[in-house]
């Protein structure tokens, strides 16, 4: 299944991009997803990405609110097939 990485995060709780989407990413349950700032920090990760509960909601790995920007991902499917990179912008 293609995957489709939905590139913005507006936190508002508006139900409105209130988390990072990817598409079809219940298929891969093995999946690990990394979040970076622009320096390259890790600022974000976790396993099993499931457009439920663990999602990226623009906030930290200890929960502090990222500031406004732009932000790189890195999706490995756990399949063995080559990792997605690519940007998320978090307003």
């Amino acid at each position: 299944m293609a995957i489709e990485v939905f590139n913005a995060v507006s936190a508002g709780g508006d139900g409105k991009n209130d988390f990072m989407t990817i598409n079809n990413i219940g298929f891969y349950t093995n999946n690990k997803v990394v979040i970076h700032n622009r320096w390259g920090d890790r600022v974000f990760e976790t396993s099993g990405y499931d457009n439920n509960q663990n999602v990226f909601r623009g906030l930290s790995d200890n929960g502090n609110k990222l500031p406004a920007g732009t932000y790189f991902y890195t999706i490995d499917l756990g399949d063995g097939s080559e990792k997605m990179t690519g940007y998320v912008v978090v307003r």
